[in-house]
């Protein structure tokens, strides 16, 4: 799939501007959207990229005391889940999943997902990665932007920032496509329109996905953000 422009919106107050001055504005605009009630905790800002495709990326922010299993809930409700598949982040060297003993022993390399935001985001500029899925494997590409002071009341992250949702040209009229082939994933052009569908070559009209906003469009059951 190719790419395209790197415009976004903010989440919490619908402002529009490219991915590179996203975190500029947040810096402002968050505190201003954070909860009148509650005590301050400490604050991780990161951006969230698909490793294939960059057009697809989002900023979140998560509470320092809360574990990855948290950032891992809010990934999957914004992007990902499909099928309730399996999940790991790698922070500097070590794998963290939910479930760390194996079939052959423990791994000395891989740690709980109950682990602390806080312990393991230790420097701002630090970047880490994210798997989801070990079969059809959706991968992303993470980096800790920095940490404030805030109040975002009871959720342990929310989304402050997504990509605007791109328009991928149907492959035969080049007309904004809806629909996007499972087959044809990973080649040039898979997309389509509900009037070329028909004549695709992969087969039956039925096996088509809608075209969604998330780097999971496309893959196994995945058809839409939970947002």
């Amino acid at each position: 799939m190719r790419q395209g422009s790197s415009l976004g919106y903010c989440a919490l107050c619908n402002e529009r501007t490219g991915k590179a001055a996203m975190a500029r504005h947040l810096a402002a605009c968050a505190p201003n959207h954070d909860a009148r009630r509650g005590g301050p905790c400490q604050l991780f800002h990161l951006r969230v990229e698909s490793r294939e495709v960059p057009i697809f990326w989002l900023d979140v922010e998560v509470k320092g005391e809360s574990s990855l299993r948290r950032l891992d809930d809010l990934l999957r409700h914004v992007w990902l889940e499909c099928c309730g598949h399996m999940s790991a982040f790698e922070i500097d060297g070590l794998r963290y999943s939910v479930v760390v003993d194996h079939e052959f022993g423990f791994d000395r390399n891989e740690r709980s997902m109950n682990t602390k935001v806080s312990r393991v985001l230790t420097s701002p500029g630090q970047r880490f990665t994210y798997e989801y899925d070990f079969g059809s494997t959706t991968y992303l590409a993470l980096r800790f932007l920095g940490t404030r002071s805030g109040i975002i009341g009871r959720p342990p992250a929310r989304l402050l920032a997504r990509n605007a949702s791109p328009v991928w040209p149907c492959a035969v009229c080049a007309e904004p496509a809806t629909l996007i082939c499972p087959f044809c994933v990973d080649k040039p052009n898979p997309f389509s329109c509900p009037e070329h569908a028909r004549e695709h070559a992969c087969g039956e009209e039925e096996s088509f996905m809608p075209v969604v906003n998330s780097p999971r469009m496309g893959v196994c059951g995945y058809t839409g953000a939970a947002y």
